[in-house]
């Protein structure tokens, strides 16, 4: 990995909020740029930081709700501006290693149980092949403790807004040696229609990619096009599974995790013979109004159901029950 120091950027008009900024005491804020191992050209790049680089930082957005029952909502990004401004620009964050052995193996082990648990068969097919497990904050302590998780709920609230709430967590095994185990490219939220109506809202869904494995050519890296969030009118060039100009493919060692827009173009390499098992989890979030999800069927007296019942307002928004909307 490459790394120089990290240039100036001038910041999105939606930035241009006034905040107050925080070194947080004994943690270096060394920031690099990341330009991969196989990164297809130089203009595909974006900040990395390690865990501890990734806790350096923080700052204060004042933000204020009109209308609202409870108007003063301030946020405290764990971040620093130049990440939230390079997410912005890229639509993605790269944070390496951000989870550390032990709570890597804690994780990979509780994914392996409910795994276990539900015995359900592996999606075979061209494509989207694995399994898929919904809900997981449901079904294990060690998920459910990702629910307040730094730095990616408050960069969530830097870029959404402080009305915020936690999609369903699902977890996703790639197996080696099988067939259909890559994905093609997609983007998340495809309901962007042409010509756009007037009251249109584009959809912005925050995903982060959390790795419980290395990421490597034989485990089916993730490739991205950087920027492509903001193309809201084009569509996929060339065939399902080709290369596009300009995109970035990333390896990422195991404890890593990958914050992405939901509309950045992207798609998951195949895994090859003689490869591992790939595991992963995706942690979304989204404005505190929008439609609960269809995938899965949530557990009746699941370990979130306590949760439901907190008179908390900012607990309330997180599980899509916010005050203001109707």
């Amino acid at each position: 990995m490459e790394c120089s120091r990290t240039p100036k950027h001038n910041a999105s008009d939606d930035l241009k909020v006034p905040y107050t900024y925080h070194e947080l005491p004994g943690v270096e804020h060394d920031l690099g740029i990341y330009y991969g191992k196989r990164v297809l050209s130089s203009r595909t790049m974006s900040l990395v930081l390690g865990r501890n680089k990734a806790r350096s930082m923080s700052y204060t957005i004042p933000y204020r709700i009109h209308h609202n029952h409870t108007p003063n909502r301030p946020v405290e990004v764990q971040a620093a501006p130049e990440q939230v401004e390079a997410f912005v620009r890229d639509g993605y964050l790269i944070f390496e290693r951000f989870f550390d052995a032990a709570q890597t193996e804690q994780l990979r082990d509780a994914l392996d149980t409910v795994a276990a648990g539900e015995g359900h068969a592996m999606r075979s097919g061209k494509d989207w092949g694995g399994l898929y497990l919904r809900h997981l904050m449901e079904k294990h302590p060690a998920f459910l403790a990702l629910f307040y998780q730094e730095p990616f709920l408050s960069l969530a609230r830097a870029t959404l807004g402080p009305q915020v709430r936690v999609l369903p967590l699902t977890g996703r095994i790639a197996l080696p040696d099988t067939d259909g185990q890559a994905t093609p490219w997609h983007i998340h939220q495809r309901v962007v229609p042409t010509p756009l109506p007037p009251f249109f809202s584009q959809p912005h869904v925050l995903d982060t990619l959390i790795y419980l494995d290395d990421v490597t050519d034989a485990t089916g890296p993730l490739c991205i096009v950087p920027g492509s969030h903001l193309w809201t009118d084009r569509e996929f060039p060339g065939g399902p599974h080709d290369d596009i100009e300009n995109q970035a493919i990333v390896m990422v060692p195991a404890g890593s995790a990958i914050l992405i827009h939901g509309n950045l173009w992207h798609r998951a390499l195949p895994t090859t013979p003689g490869g591992s098992v790939r595991r992963m989890l995706i942690l979304p979030y989204a404005h505190a109004w929008t439609q609960h999800p269809t995938f899965g069927e949530r557990p009746k007296n699941g370990l979130m159901t306590p949760l439901f019942a907190s008179s908390d307002p900012v607990v309330r928004e997180m599980l899509g029950i916010p005050d203001g909307i109707y």
